[in-house]
């Protein structure tokens, strides 16, 4: 029955992504990439297997073939829920921003309630300010809560085993109601032993109920005039933000690490279609090259040829469009952008040679220019794959905390390579526009059009390089 269902299922899958292939574009191609990886992964031949195994009684042999399938169908739900996972995360990263502001606001609110404690020999008027800013810690705290475990109490509302468990309550005999007094005082016990329990709290949770703990002291201590004890407090409250800070900012660059992640995975497959298009192109163009194109046959068969492969340069165009649509997104890879921007003129060249069948040793150069640019930014691709792996597991074998700030999609000695490959081409193409400008038939207007786009390249070159020496792309 499993077999059959997903045997179903990717037909299903199969129709979705035909349908959404012109109104979601994306959409279709995940579902694709999920067909893709189902049969790379031989979900379902191997369900058969599993079938004849059970029907031979060899259960053991079953039970590692179950395992295996079941880990395979979990990494294809998973992928197929990425669909939504950007959303989610941006909402994700946008929510600990908020904590992080509110958490900076009591930090600064509990440092200046310490300074005023220390610069008095009264503490007594105190008191009501620490009781203020623990309350407000006491909600952010709750709201992280509820944002990190979503199955408790949220808004209000009551989980289900909250509700199984008043239901019990219910049934059983009802006390004579307490007094108000009695009443605070349960609300304060429960609230002192909430502090005090750290049974199935996060980090975050944990620094927080801690800082709860010692502001409460703190405020006792207010109360008392035991100044010295009041500070104490204070001090130990004020380093506990700290760390809930630390943990939530660690949270913060593990979500960015994703997001890296995600990006240059899209990107490096992407960059590496483009790629072995674009050596077919080259290899193609070599060839008819080479053809003798003395009879008219012959030479509309070049023709056609070649006007085929100025079809496949515009596919490369297109993907390199997407490309730049990505990097741009993310704002922090300025070189590689300008590095595809570069290969993406010398495409546009590459494809009206093409359509002009002009096959020529200036059309292999530029295909030349445009694999090597292709190549060099795989490269720095997968050495910022490389890198945020390793930055991902350093972080899950480090409980710190650091600085929450945005990681660049690529790295500063990536973007300097590409920099000084950008700097050669433009070199290169000088040269090539100085053969060509003392040719009898140069077009004088596609010429200069040619060395004002060269020129604009080598200002943003200038300005990326002048981005990078007061800091921007750090």
């Amino acid at each position: 029955m499993l077999s059959d269902r997903y045997a179903q299922l990717e037909q299903i899958i199969l129709r979705m992504a035909e349908v959404s292939a012109t109104t979601n574009p994306k959409r279709a191609e995940l579902l694709r990439k999920v067909l893709t990886a189902g049969k790379d992964r031989l979900v379902s031949p191997r369900l058969d297997e599993v079938v004849r195994t059970l029907e031979q009684k060899r259960l053991t042999d079953a039970i590692s073939a179950q395992e295996g399938i079941e880990k395979d169908l979990l990494e294809l739900l998973k992928l197929l829920e990425s669909e939504n996972r950007d959303q989610r995360r941006e909402a994700e990263k946008e929510r600990i921003k908020e904590f992080l502001r509110d958490l900076e606001e009591l930090i600064h609110k509990e440092k200046n309630l310490k300074q005023k404690t220390a610069q008095n020999e009264d503490t007594k008027p105190f008191e009501q300010e620490q009781q203020d800013v623990r309350l407000l810690t006491q909600s952010l705290r709750d709201r992280i809560e509820d944002h990190e475990n979503p199955d408790k109490r949220k808004d209000g509302k009551e989980s289900k085993q909250d509700n199984e468990k008043k239901s019990e309550d219910d049934e059983k005999p009802k006390e004579s109601p307490k007094p108000d007094g009695d009443k605070e005082q349960s609300a304060e016990k429960k609230a002192v032993e909430t502090e005090e329990s750290q049974e199935g709290k996060t980090p975050t949770q944990q620094a927080m109920s801690q800082a709860l703990k010692r502001m409460r002291q703190a405020e006792q201590k207010l109360k008392e005039a035991e100044k010295k004890g009041a500070l104490e407090d204070q001090e130990e409250a004020i380093a506990e933000l700290q760390k809930a800070k630390a943990e939530l900012e660690k949270i913060l660059r593990q979500l960015r690490e994703e997001e890296l992640m995600q990006t240059l995975e899209k990107l490096e497959a992407r960059f590496k279609r483009m790629l072995r298009v674009e050596q077919a192109i080259r290899s193609q163009t070599e060839r008819l090259s080479q053809e003798n194109a003395e009879s008219d046959e012959t030479k509309r068969t070049v023709q056609i040829q070649s006007s085929r492969l100025g079809v496949d340069q515009q596919t490369v165009i297109e993907d390199a469009d997407a490309a730049l649509v990505l990097l741009r997104e993310d704002g922090t890879a300025q070189a590689m952008v300008e590095s595809l921007l570069q290969a993406r003129f010398d495409m546009t060249e590459a494809k009206n040679r093409l359509d002009k069948t002009e096959l020529g040793s200036v059309t292999l150069g530029i295909e030349d220019a445009i694999i090597s640019a292709l190549e060099e930014i795989l490269d720095a691709i997968d050495l910022a794959i490389k890198e945020a792996k390793e930055r991902q597991e350093n972080q899950s074998r480090s409980p710190g905390g650091g600085g929450g700030g945005d990681e660049p999609l690529i790295q500063l000695l990536s973007e300097l390579k590409m920099i000084r490959s950008m700097q050669r081409r433009v070199n290169e193409r000088t040269e090539r526009y100085e053969k060509m400008l003392v040719e009898p038939s140069a077009d004088l207007e596609l010429l200069k059009n040619a060395v004002d786009e060269l020129a604009r390249q080598q200002n943003r070159i200038a300005r990326i390089l002048h981005d990078i020496k007061v800091g921007r792309t750090e």
